[in-house]
């Protein structure tokens, strides 16, 4: 396990640092200057960052059939959903959208697990592998070929494997699950770098989806509930567009009880 390193200058293009949360929905919630407003919990300071800040990356933690196959065709779906929301055109979360929303979120928990924990390198019984240049073995991964040295397999091949379970199981156990698009009535929210066991996707400085909660607008109270959901849940950083524009509150308003009572 551990960061395993291209050769010299990168020749095959392998995806280095990893964004959990892609760059495109970091980018919704960045100012005029394409920044966001970072607050980083070990330094306990706020920072300005865009979103191509190592903070948001695992580094090459998942393999690249990880992230340039599943991962994007997860994140490419989801993002076109976005951009049918914020433009009006679609107005619910209905069971096609559903889909789409929890494999989303089943990805980024997945990814924030990984650059949190890593990926485990494992023996393969009975299987030794070829003997492979570094050259060699790179055209593989670019290709999205897993492969063996000395019969252990990098750890970062087993991502794809993860990933397609944790989303398999999360679709079975939220089978009758509902979504709604809520909206700031005031306020903006903000992004933690997961938000763990609640079910919440961030999509704007603005809106939100939010599992067992209908399509509606709240109040700056029940913005400021999310948002201390969010710093709750956080284990290195937030951000937001502005955090001076993020209430935060520790009482949960009547109609957030249920969702986010502990």
């Amino acid at each position: 396990m551990g960061f395993e390193a291209p050769q010299k200058g990168n020749p095959h293009k392998l995806t280095v640092n990893q964004h959990v949360f892609p760059r495109k929905s970091i980018n919704r919630f960045s100012n005029g200057d394409g920044l966001v407003q970072l607050f980083r919990i070990d330094g306990v300071k706020v920072i300005s960052a865009s979103s191509t800040n190592s903070l948001f990356c695992a580094k090459r933690v998942w393999d690249q059939s990880t992230e340039a196959g599943i991962g994007k065709h997860i994140e490419d779906r989801f993002q076109n959903l976005v951009d049918s929301i914020l433009a009006g055109y679609t107005k619910v979360i209905g069971i096609f959208e559903k889909t789409i929303v929890e494999d989303f979120f089943s990805l980024w928990r997945t990814r924030h697990k990984f650059r949190a924990e890593g990926l485990e390198d494992f023996k393969l019984g009975g299987i030794e592998g070829n003997s492979l240049t570094k050259d060699e073995q790179e055209i593989l991964e670019r290709q999205h070929v897993m492969f063996c040295r000395d019969g252990v397999m990098p750890g970062r091949f087993a991502a794809r494997i993860h990933v397609f379970g944790y989303m398999n199981t999360f679709r079975q156990d939220n089978m009758h699950r509902q979504w709604g698009i809520v909206r700031a009535g005031e306020g903006e929210f903000i992004v933690p770098d997961c938000f763990q066991d609640m079910m919440i996707v961030p999509v704007s400085p603005k809106m939100v989806i939010v599992a067992d909660q209908p399509n509606s607008t709240l109040t700056r109270s029940e913005v400021a509930v999310i948002n201390q959901t969010a710093i709750d849940r956080s284990t290195e950083y937030y951000f937001a567009r502005s955090l001076s524009a993020c209430p935060v509150y520790r009482d949960s308003p009547p109609r957030l009880q249920r969702i986010f009572a502990n």
